[in-house]
């Protein structure tokens, strides 16, 4: 996780059997003394990470697949295992986020989805509102984060099409700025996006070229004949052969 490594400690949490710092963060973990492979210990343990997930938010943390080693020069450990009772005094999370309270209208606290959804909404940041989020991405966050074992796999997998479709249907804007549309209009919006998509690759593309063609290593994509080396260039620029013979045309340096 990003951060200093005490912000466990804001949130109520026990003190962790395992943390320590890198130059990335830092690595933190409890030893839970449960049985978590029935449905009711997996729904459990999940909603336990997703308030981990939601509380430590501002840190990016993201559930470890694998048990850490135990590094005495460089790690704190605390030999005392864990009740999972012991995090249901996680504290208030609305300072965070007003997910708790979104939750509460729905009719429960369902942490782990309200995780997932609020993983869902960073990543559409990231990629700019209107443009959807690969299902996979969000479905292999999910999967790190909650499954924990084959029974949890069909619960999460629903939360995350639940959360997938929610937002599909919302055409990819946030909460705050989505403006319900009728069919036409989505259908309208995801063409225009489509174009300015193809656009902004078109003139990427374009500038990649002229790159390849003007600067210094130019001379290294010319053939004997002093012809343009389209194999070459594509390479250079992972572009199609095609799209740079389209490029070398519109810019008149190949008939």
């Amino acid at each position: 996780m990003d951060g200093k490594g005490v912000e466990w400690l804001d949130e109520g949490l026990p003190i962790p059997n395992y943390l320590e710092h890198s130059n990335r963060g830092y690595f933190i973990g409890w030893q839970i003394d449960g049985f978590f492979a029935t449905q009711k210990g997996v729904e459990f343990l999940n909603d336990i990470v997703g308030r981990i997930t939601i509380g430590l938010s501002d840190c990016k943390p993201n559930r470890l697949p694998w048990k850490p080693e135990m590094s005495e020069e460089l790690a704190h450990y605390y030999p005392k295992i864990h009740k999972l009772l012991a995090f249901r005094g996680i504290a208030s999370l609305t300072k965070k986020t007003n997910a708790p309270t979104r939750a509460d209208a729905l009719g429960g606290k369902d942490y782990c989805f309200w995780a997932i959804k609020l993983y869902t909404e960073d990543a559409i940041r990231q990629f700019g509102e209107g443009t959807p989020v690969p299902y996979q991405i969000i479905e292999d966050w999910a999967y790190n984060q909650f499954s924990g074992h084959k029974k949890g796999l069909s619960t999460v997998r629903a939360k995350v099409r639940s959360v997938w479709n929610w937002n599909d249907k919302r055409d990819w804007e946030l909460p705050k700025n989505y403006i319900k549309k009728d069919a036409k209009e989505v259908l309208m919006t995801r063409r225009e996006r489509a174009l300015k998509n193809s656009e902004a690759r078109q003139e990427e593309a374009r500038k990649l070229i002229i790159d390849a063609t003007s600067g210094l290593m130019s001379p290294e994509y010319k053939k004997k004949s002093g012809a343009w080396h389209l194999g070459k260039i594509a390479n250079a620029t992972r572009l199609s052969t095609k799209t740079v013979s389209k490029h070398l045309k519109e810019l008149k340096l190949i008939a």
